[in-house]
């Protein structure tokens, strides 16, 4: 199987059978970086973004992926389960990114519960995954914090998520920089700040409300760890002026927030 899927990643416009997708669903925690990340996930995701993949193909990935507590599997395990559950939130962000996409055949189309499922369990990944591994010599990229963070914007921007549930995002934003206290050497802090540029350019957040957020942080420096939280999160900050600016797109309040963001 591994070898014709192999064959499959070169051609233009494969097709899968069901039981390649099985295959693939079953290999998406793989060990192996160059079957996982290399074979798996990429073809995966190009079968949802290409649109490779047949509506009842689509529907069948959704369901399988969310079941079985979906990316809650084993939360408190690292090592092989961080990988299942990383790369599921990668494939949850593929779903719901086509399913909020009106040019996309997939639009619309993922049923109601398995809408609610990804939604809600994209929302609170963060707060639960405890793997903070980026890169590893032994799996390859890792990365839960980074991959949370795609899904997590995901659910942000997604039409479905409530407006009003937007403040709800922004305070499990805090809680991670609060809760994480080793330095992110890996670009997670850029990763996490695309939770707040994003839903800023599709009209999803107004940039007074991430002002007002901002303003509400309190990062007090008394341990080494203090600063690690700060300077993760004051690089997130920095990452959503520089996407906004360079767009024409920041406003004075979002920038004198960011500016005085400071310990």
């Amino acid at each position: 199987m591994y070898q014709e899927l192999q064959s499959k990643a070169t051609e233009e416009k494969p097709s899968f059978s069901q039981e390649e997708i099985q295959w693939l669903l079953e290999h998406l925690g793989d060990p192996s970086p160059e079957i996982r990340d290399d074979l798996v996930f990429t073809s995966l995701a190009r079968g949802i973004q290409e649109e490779l993949f047949t509506q009842e193909q689509f529907h069948f990935i959704a369901e399988t992926i969310s079941s079985n507590e979906g990316v809650e599997k084993e939360i408190d395990k690292i090592g092989l389960s961080t990988l299942e559950r990383s790369f599921k939130a990668l494939v949850y962000a593929n779903l719901l990114s086509a399913d909020a996409n009106p040019q996309s055949i997939f639009y619309q189309r993922l049923k109601a519960d398995i809408r609610y499922i990804l939604l809600d369990q994209g929302l609170h990944y963060l707060l639960k995954e405890k793997d903070t591994t980026g890169f590893s010599s032994q799996y390859g990229w890792v990365h839960a914090v980074a991959h949370g963070a795609d899904l997590l914007t995901e659910v942000v921007c997604h039409p479905d998520f409530p407006n009003d549930k937007v403040h709800e995002g922004l305070n499990i934003l805090g809680q991670v920089f609060r809760r994480i206290s080793i330095r992110f050497t890996d670009d997670e802090d850029w990763r996490l700040a695309r939770v707040l540029y994003e839903p800023i350019l599709q009209g999803k957040i107004e940039q007074e409300q991430v002002a007002s957020w901002i303003k509400t942080l309190d990062f007090p420096i008394e341990e080494r760890e203090d600063f690690y939280k700060f300077s993760n999160l004051r690089s997130c900050l920095l990452e959503v002026y520089i996407q906004l600016d360079q767009r024409n797109f920041l406003q004075d309040e979002l920038k004198v927030a960011i500016q005085s963001f400071q310990y």
